[in-house]
């Protein structure tokens, strides 16, 4: 097989494997009754992240769509938005006390599913996925950034490591 048949082949292969993993991560949602969108701003909120600006860059969300997802989690009693003491402009987004039960009850159980199948790798295996997984989302940010439009290069402008 020529290189380019062989570049092509493996790009194939981790584009099916990056489109299993997907499916499996947008099962965890799912299984709550909560979108993608909610699902992860609800863990961010769970692991600390307070500003829907920090939440929108963290998950890579339009402030469009991240507003919706606060809207339902809002309105299904599980987050609530509370200003600042030194600035009663900017809110923080904090769990209500049915939020934090939701969370310890599905979230972290996705996470315990998680965490044993994690174990199941070599440590290599666990050391280098998330390595080569950031690396190669740089790069293909960084690809973008070269060839996008101007209005996709602001959010794609991220350096590789």
């Amino acid at each position: 097989m020529d290189k380019q048949n062989e570049t092509a082949a493996q790009l194939t292969r981790f584009r099916e494997a990056t489109r299993e993993l997907d499916s499996v991560y947008a099962a965890f949602p799912k299984a709550c009754g909560l979108s993608e969108a909610e699902y992860w701003s609800l863990v961010a909120v769970y692991e600390g992240l307070e500003t829907q600006s920090r939440i929108s860059a963290q998950l890579y969300l339009s402030r469009q769509t991240l507003n919706s997802a606060f809207r339902q989690l809002r309105r299904k009693g599980l987050v609530q938005l509370e200003p600042y003491a030194d600035n009663q402009r900017s809110k923080r987004a904090v769990l209500t006390d049915e939020g934090r039960r939701f969370v310890e009850t599905n979230v972290l159980r996705m996470h315990r599913i998680e965490e044993r199948a994690w174990a199941k790798l070599t440590g290599e295996e666990r050391r280098l996925l998330p390595e080569l997984t950031r690396r190669f989302s740089a790069l293909v940010r960084r690809e973008l950034a070269l060839t996008a439009e101007p209005e996709l290069r602001q959010e794609t402008d991220t350096p590789a490591p």
